[in-house]
């Protein structure tokens, strides 16, 4: 059973949020702190899917990362939309799919602080550079072993913490979309693909392409 407090964390993350400029909804239910986080190899696994496919909207071939994931033996944890993405040609892609795709990049830097690579995950801030340096290279056919190896999935405590912040921030950016806000550096975008990832992490049970979103 967690040993901290939802209600103390939601405090502390409606504080951050207040302090950078931000609006907070205080009836924004907590978050379950019972449910089951997912384990360190089903973080990397998914980590190097995201790394994997993310490099079809900068033009690799289709078939090359089909090739590369089945290759690593990544193939069973691919969602069914990704599974969808890979029966087709680069040509066939619509700019929807293309679209979602470049967007793992920022799930894929939570995932990369979910396993301790970076020291922590600015909301007000995009990927860094340093992102690539993490990842298999597979223009080089690198495989997901150095990855693997670096992963440290860093505690309950800290994966519920960062979720309950990026859960708060999803609702003030939403919430400044809707009535027409400027929420400076800090985009609904970003924080809505980095707290899809925290979502799948902290809740075993979620599938890749139905994780819950709601605010």
């Amino acid at each position: 059973m967690p040993t901290f407090n939802p209600e103390a964390i939601k405090r502390e993350s409606e504080a951050i949020i207040l302090e950078a400029g931000g609006q907070i909804c205080d009836w924004l239910p907590l978050l379950d702190a019972d449910a089951k986080p997912r384990d360190l190899n089903a973080v990397v696994r998914r980590g190097l899917i995201l790394n994997a496919m993310l490099q079809i909207p900068f033009k690799a071939p289709v078939p090359f990362i089909k090739d590369w994931i089945i290759n690593n033996g990544l193939a069973i944890d691919l969602s069914e939309s990704e599974r969808e993405v890979l029966e087709k040609n680069n040509s066939e892609l619509s700019e929807q799919e293309l679209a979602n795709l470049f967007w793992y990049i920022e799930a894929l830097w939570a995932l990369v602080w979910a396993g301790s690579l970076i020291d922590a995950l600015p909301f007000d801030e995009g990927v860094q550079n340093s992102l690539a340096s993490f990842c298999p290279d597979l223009q080089r056919r690198e495989d997901g072993s150095r990855f693997a190896k670096s992963m440290r999935l860093r505690s309950h405590e800290e994966l519920f913490r960062m979720l309950d912040l990026y859960y708060r921030l999803h609702w003030w950016t939403r919430n400044a979309q809707l009535t027409g806000q400027d929420t400076g550096e800090v985009r609904l975008d970003i924080i809505m693909e980095r707290r899809k990832a925290l979502e799948w992490i902290m809740d075993a049970n979620c599938d890749w392409d139905s994780v819950e979103l709601s605010t």
